[in-house]
């Protein structure tokens, strides 16, 4: 057998391990930020779905599997679906719908919506992390393991919808405008500075309420979870793709099924680049995704299995747990060679990375067992250069260099290379290629997107005006008359609830452009909203941005048959909307809950 990276680390004289800390002293001190702990993924696409990349003005053709980070920008055309995932935060898109990522942190995972409607579920989420979805009216905000939200933009009314199907949301928008959400209520935003609410009855569940309903019970709780974080993108598709074999040396393997013989990881795919990260692999198969940004790879028995980190760690995202292997030569050009990493060898990023960074992508990728020990700290192992990789003869992969940067796939680009090169491999701190156009782009769309290049601008938490890309300073929103509020086909006016009674009905006053302040007590509101046929005038009460909602209960979503046909119907009006309904969709999984935080000042973060 082969000895590992760790064995080797530990004949490393004292001048190389000193040589090693001074190369990382720069790294250590920079200022610039580490990339995202989370990446999301796009993990199913139906009919016409376009991407527009961070940094990129042209669309280009979305695919599965496909990384996302802060920046991206995603549009469903009329016949398209999407959904994305972030851990266990699951966001699905109707048709016509434009969404952009906003952020993806310990702290918050964001998203803009532009336009359409789009369905959120948090199955869980980190200590501290909230999710949100930002809109040209308002956001809105979950804070807790269950929730789940519906959120409709109609630009054209300058309208925003937001629907809370289960748990409590808490809405912000601009002049300090704050509203708590329950389980069963819905709230109409018009305009954005000022902001004029008004209550609705819950609608019926259309296509895409049931289409994520479905996509609930596709995930729920595989056994693959007894070996993985759930918090792993895509894990949930292990149990149809492969089989477990626990209680090895190296720990709980995973095989996959129906592969080629001479299938290795990280040959069926191809590299794309993408920031902040740089080169990021982007694998063919549908399962593709979890083995290849966490966890390692091993030939156990002449197949090949995949390693993951501990199930209780929440794990850190890698563009692709290889090594790039320099010096290597085939047909007299130059070509670029990677391998995958074995258990318990160290991944070394070719993109900034903190020191802390550097030991939480390992540590929480590798499982200890018989054979692998996991280490305190990683910070000098990975800048050790005599290792022995066991995967470096039976795993490498190449392709010209030209090819490699042009984003071609790799299996029909791949070159044979020698094997008595890989015998003393040099590992290169990144890949030498400089990309083109087309790793980053991909495929033109089928038809032109019909909508700006331009970034969307949202409301933030904090009820700021925000441009859907990364860097982007936030302002605030130009004062506008407040449009008269209108009703929307498939939506009925709704008496507000208790917690919104005490107030007179009023929009909210508008935040002059330039200050900071919030609204004090003796701003005059606005002229209230159009009051709708039958309906109370009585509309949402501004709260300023420091009130705390109030105690959370426990909330029901509100009753939507199953068999409810695409159109959004309004349901019959509750006594009090905040109240808990008799029923609850009986297909709805309920994911565990994992504590409740106190969330008050989670906005200021």
């Amino acid at each position: 057998m082969r000895s590992f990276a760790l064995v080797s680390a530990r004949k490393l004289s004292l001048a190389t391990v000193a040589a090693a800390l001074l190369a990382f002293a720069p790294i250590a001190s920079s200022a610039q930020a580490d990339p995202p702990a989370q990446a999301g993924r796009l993990s199913f696409v139906s009919g016409t779905v376009s991407i527009q990349p961070v940094g990129a003005d042209d669309w280009s053709q979305a695919m599965p599997n496909l990384p996302l980070g802060p920046g991206d920008r995603i549009f469903t055309d009329a016949d398209g679906r999407a959904e994305i995932q972030v851990g266990q935060t699951y966001l699905r898109l109707g048709p016509n719908t434009d969404i952009s990522i906003v952020a993806e942190s310990e702290v918050n995972i964001s998203f803009g919506v532009a336009q359409g409607a789009v369905h959120l579920h948090c199955h869980g989420l980190w200590p501290g992390q909230a999710a949100r979805i930002h809109t040209p009216s308002g956001s809105a905000a979950l804070f807790q393991p269950g929730g789940e939200l519906r959120v409709d933009v109609t630009p054209q009314q300058q309208v925003a919808i937001f629907t809370d199907l289960a748990g409590d949301a808490r809405i912000t928008g601009a002049g300090g405008y704050l509203q708590p959400l329950s389980g069963g209520q819905a709230l109409e935003l018009a305009g954005s500075n000022p902001v004029a609410p008004q209550w609705l009855e819950p609608a019926g569940f259309d296509d895409l309420d049931n289409w994520s309903q479905h996509r609930d019970h596709q995930i729920y709780r595989p056994s693959a979870y007894r070996y993985v974080s759930p918090e792993i993108a895509g894990a949930d598709e292990l149990d149809a793709n492969g089989t477990w074999q626990p209680g090895t040396e190296y720990g709980a393997i995973w095989f996959p099924r129906n592969v080629a013989p001479d299938w290795a990881p990280y040959r069926n795919g191809r590299w794309i680049n993408h920031a902040p990260w740089g080169w990021v692999w982007v694998e063919d198969e549908p399962w593709g995704y979890a083995p290849f940004h966490y966890g390692r790879w091993v030939n156990y028995s002449g197949r090949w299995g995949w390693v993951p980190g501990p199930p209780a760690s929440h794990p850190v995202w890698s563009p692709a747990l290889v090594v790039f292997a320099g010096g290597i030569h085939a047909g007299g050009v130059g070509v670029s060679a990677w391998f995958p990493l074995g258990p318990g060898e160290p991944y070394k990023p070719w993109y900034h990375a903190s020191p802390r960074y550097i030991d939480q992508v390992n540590i929480t990728n590798i499982s200890e067992s018989p054979r692998v020990h996991v280490q305190t700290s990683y910070v000098n192992v990975v800048n050790v250069t005599n290792v022995t990789y066991v995967n470096r003869t039976v795993g490498v992969t190449a392709m010209r260099q030209e090819d490699f940067a042009s984003g071609r796939p790799a299996r029909s680009a791949a070159v044979t290379v020698d094997a008595h090169q890989m015998d003393h491999v040099q590992a290169l701190a990144q890949p030498d290629v400089k990309p083109n156009p087309h790793a980053l782009a991909g495929q033109p769309p089928a038809h032109p997107v019909p909508v700006s290049s331009a970034r969307p601008a949202v409301i933030d938490e904090k009820g700021k005006l925000v441009s859907s890309k990364p860097g982007a300073q936030p302002v605030d929103p130009p004062v506008k008359a407040a449009p008269q509020i209108k009703s929307l086909p498939g939506h009925t006016a709704a008496a507000p609830p208790a917690s919104a009674s005490k107030t007179a009905a009023h929009a909210t006053t508008a935040k002059p452009a330039g200050k900071n302040a919030a609204p004090t007590a003796a701003a005059q509101p606005a002229t209230p909203a159009a009051t709708k046929p039958g309906k109370t005038t009585q509309q949402p009460a501004a709260l300023p941005a420091s009130a705390a909602p109030p105690a959370k209960t426990a909330a029901t979503p509100a009753t939507k048959p199953a068999s409810q046909p695409a159109p959004k119907t309004a349901a019959a009006p509750a006594a009090k909307p905040a109240a808990t309904p008799s029923a609850t969709p009986a297909a709805k999984p309920q994911p565990d809950k994992k504590g409740d935080k106190k969330n008050d000042k989670k906005d200021d973060k």
